[in-house]
């Protein structure tokens, strides 16, 4: 079953409290990069980027050597950004970087 693609989100506040952090992988300070998630099923595809709601904050190296690196499998690159991914999301939201607009609910 096909479904439409539909247009990624984007935001450059959500992009830059990403950044803010330390690296979600090894910890690294000062040189963070919003990470977009790769995988085909986040949404990635040939000549644009997933969602930024699929972000992981990722130091310089790590993010070249989940992109690029050849020391890890496919799946082995995927699981550590996922962790990254997942430890993005709790540091955004206990710092209180990402918050839940009530007057929306």
């Amino acid at each position: 079953m096909m479904f439409p693609k539909d247009k990624p989100y984007r935001n450059e506040n959500l992009r830059r409290a990403v950044a803010s952090l330390p690296c979600q992988n090894c910890g690294l300070e000062g040189s963070t990069q919003a990470s977009h998630s790769n995988q085909l099923s986040d949404g990635r595809g040939i000549g644009h980027k997933t969602s930024d709601s699929m972000l992981a904050a990722l130091c310089c190296s790590c993010h070249y050597k989940i992109d690029y690196g050849k020391d890890m499998t496919r799946e082995e690159k995927r699981i550590v950004w996922d962790m990254a991914h997942r430890r993005t999301m709790r540091a955004l939201i206990e710092r209180e970087l990402l918050v839940v607009d009530t007057k929306k609910l």
